[in-house]
């Protein structure tokens, strides 16, 4: 389970740092990266194996022709990375344009995927959030345990 929101700087050569407790006992393999451009202004982070999973349910769900679209606008400009021995991810500078991401961006775990923003992005992507009711952790709880007895 990917979680929690992390401010790094981007060098050059688009490349940044997880931090490095992030994808330690995470499920699949980490070592190579699938980064494809975000439904908002931000890019998508998954590890190779959930992405193929989120494209195979896609797939399976969708007839012919919505599949293909679906692929062709996931997998355009969809970028494969490793991620090297420092923990650092390559992102090509067309993603980075997408996301408007230049000198520091905010990584921040969604469960399954990691997402990346620009730092004032995300803070007016939160605020516009404010409004939007959400349950609470005791009401999930409370609907779970209904469930299960």
């Amino acid at each position: 389970m990917l979680f929690g929101e992390y401010e790094r700087t981007v060098d050059h050569k688009g490349r940044f740092s997880l931090p490095g407790h992030l994808l330690v006992a995470q499920e699949g393999d980490w070592a190579q990266v699938m980064v494809i451009r975000g439904e908002q202004q931000c890019l998508y982070v998954y590890d190779v194996g959930t992405w193929k999973a989120v494209l195979d349910e896609a797939y399976r769900t969708m007839d012919d022709d919505e599949s293909r679209l679906f692929m062709h606008r996931a997998l355009a400009d969809a970028h494969v990375s490793d991620v090297d021995s420092m923990k650092r991810i390559s992102v090509p500078a067309p993603l980075l344009e997408h996301a408007e991401i230049e000198k520091r961006m905010m990584i921040v775990g969604m469960f399954n995927r990691l997402e990346l923003w620009r730092p004032e992005a995300w803070t007016s992507y939160v605020e516009t959030l404010e409004d939007v009711q959400i349950p609470s952790i005791a009401d999930l709880s409370r609907a779970r345990i209904r469930e299960v007895s």
